[in-house]
């Protein structure tokens, strides 16, 4: 603050450090408690975590105390707070916000916004005992890896961890959330829906919420669970780009709680960063997977997409119930394939779609790795492009199934979706559909081989979404998988319902070429990366690397604390500058 001295600290008043609400704004400021607000109380209200306004620079701004009866440091001059506005995260919950702007190189202020109420809350109930650990046997000590399968929704656990009290309870979606929350009350356990429950929270409900749930002002932790937790909304797609589940895993550690995240294909991120891995019997892990048809698109007959093989689903002689239709027409890579025998055009290594540049060659957009324009399978030298239109295939798809065909997008309406319709859409489809009797992927390639890191992860992900909607085997149910790579380790996985192979292999690779979670990575983009990268290289250590790519620079660290390290004393630019911290599609 500037301006003249409006105040001096009366004798007696208490001190306390504010940080505003202001995102550019670092640090905190001091402030001074008003005397005549201990004649009415709200002097003693004051605490860390509390929400007021103050004065600043000349503003009346919002702010969080984060410190209580300290000595005025710098030369500003220490003014009056203006008001008690209510309760804000709790001091445990303010220095997890300061471990997450240090980890995800943001600022203090996004995640104290993250973990305060939506609307003031004026008051907190008596906090609620603590009661008896978590009686499951996923939670021990430590952090764990509960991989379930695909028709788990996770509600044993959440059940216990609930019943035990203190508990912290993650779900991907609002759907999830509300599903969880329902079928606790159902069960009579009171809990906390995050964050339009803040206060229940803060006075230690266990608390069911979304990605900043992470940051709920529960206290006495006792527990951490965390659903679908190979689900990538857990991460945050705006900067800072932080991650739900490295939070709470911090967190649990801070408290010394349990932390289990849930999983029916855990990531490679999750197995690496936990103690123990927890999973079910082959039989049950088999039982529990529906049963899954693999469709050789080289071999298989029909016209394009349209195969013999998936006709009798999509004319419900599978039993009643809505059938999906796959085809992520966005397209995540330009798929070539070979014009002889129709085999994917893929890199040797690491298995991505390969590109076709103006001098004619075959480049990896994942590793970089370059060939002539031969397919391996047959040795010929002429391609073709893979990519049907959705409307077409849609058309096609009608005349075929001998019924309408409804295309889902964004504007669907999930309550016009009728449980024996016939349905086509991208993989979105899967997330507002509630059940089907068969999902089939007309062309699983454009999942296994887009050039990302993770893409393995994610099309396991998605066969895993596909399953929970088909429901396990003995529901008779089906998943449709038609590729031109019928021996990928994911499509094996899936079909054998054996999803720990697909972690096996990707641990072989990524380790390999240094990817995460054996490296630690950051994306750079925007206007002042170029300057910032310049700033970078004056102090970068050897075991760092910088590598410019189409618009955006990739830093590899040798581990999270060593990228945050560096990242935090690298001054920003003026100009406009993205840094993604663990990105997840890169």
């Amino acid at each position: 603050p500037v301006g003249e001295v409006l105040a001096d600290v009366p004798d007696g008043a208490t001190v306390v450090r504010v940080q505003p609400d202001i995102t550019a704004v670092v640090g905190g400021f001091d402030y001074f408690v008003p005397p005549h607000w201990r004649d009415d109380g709200r002097a003693a209200k004051v605490a860390p975590g509390s929400m007021v306004r103050i004065d600043f620079a000349g503003r009346r701004v919002a702010g969080w105390v984060t410190e209580l009866d300290i000595e005025p440091t710098g030369t500003h001059t220490v003014r009056p707070l203006l008001k008690l506005s209510g309760f804000g995260p709790p001091s445990e919950v303010i220095e997890l916000a300061d471990w997450a702007a240090w980890r995800w190189a943001g600022k203090r202020a996004h995640f104290l916004r993250a973990a305060s109420p939506p609307k003031m809350v004026l008051g907190v109930a008596k906090k609620s005992p603590l009661r008896r650990p978590v009686e499951h046997r996923a939670f021990g000590s430590g952090s764990s890896v509960a991989r379930t399968v695909p028709t788990d929704g996770g509600q044993a656990m959440a059940l216990a961890v609930a019943e035990a009290g203190h508990g912290l309870i993650l779900t991907p979606s609002v759907e999830d959330k509300r599903r969880v929350v329902s079928a606790l009350r159902h069960d009579g356990v009171a809990v906390a829906s995050y964050p339009e429950e803040w206060g229940r929270s803060a006075a230690g409900l266990t608390t069911v919420g979304t990605r900043t749930a992470a940051f709920a002002p529960l206290l006495d932790l006792q527990a951490v669970l965390v659903l679908d937790a190979h689900d990538d909304r857990y991460k945050e797609e705006r900067t800072p780009a932080w991650d739900a589940r490295d939070v709470v895993l911090e967190r649990a550690r801070r408290r010394s709680a349990p932390c289990v995240f849930a999983s029916p294909v855990p990531t490679l991120q999750l197995l690496e960063h936990t103690d123990r891995l927890l999973g079910p019997s082959r039989i049950q892990e088999r039982a529990g997977w529906p049963s899954v048809r693999v469709i050789d698109l080289r071999v298989a007959e029909g016209p394009g997409l349209l195969t013999k093989d998936i006709v009798p689903a999509l004319r419900g002689e599978l039993g009643s119930g809505a059938v999906a239709v796959i085809l992520n027409r966005k397209g995540r890579a330009k798929m070539l394939g070979c014009a002889v025998c129709g085999s994917l055009i893929a890199c040797e290594t690491c298995g991505a779609a390969m590109v076709q540049g103006d001098d004619e060659e075959l480049a990896c957009p994942r590793d970089g790795s370059r060939r002539p324009v031969v397919c391996t399978e047959c040795g010929a030298a002429s391609t073709k492009m893979l990519r049907p239109g959705l409307a077409r295939v849609s058309e096609e798809l009608e005349a075929l199934a001998k019924q309408p065909v409804v295309e889902v997008t964004a504007e669907t309406d999930a309550r016009d979706l009728v449980p024996s319709g016939l349905y086509i859409g991208t993989t979105a489809l899967l997330h507002r559909l509630p059940a089907a009797r068969a999902v089939i992927f007309l062309d699983f390639d454009q999942e296994l081989a887009v050039p990302r890191y993770r893409a393995g992860e994610q099309a396991m992900s998605l066969l895993a979404l596909a399953a929970r909607r088909v429901g396990e085997r003995s529901r008779g149910g089906q998943v449709f998988v038609q590729t031109r790579r019928p021996d990928d380790v994911v499509v094996q996985a899936a079909e054998r319902a054996e999803p720990s192979i697909v972690a096996h292999d990707q641990r072989r690779i990524r380790s390999v070429f240094g990817q995460p979670p054996y490296r630690a990575w950051a994306l750079v983009s925007g206007a002042g990366a170029e300057g910032y990268v310049s700033e970078l290289r004056k102090i970068v250590p050897p075991d760092v690397q910088l590598a410019g790519l189409d618009d955006h620079w990739r830093i590899s660290a040798p581990s999270s604390q060593a990228l945050s390290d560096l990242l935090a004393v690298v001054p920003r630019p003026a100009e406009r500058l993205r840094l993604e911290v663990d990105p997840l599609s890169a």
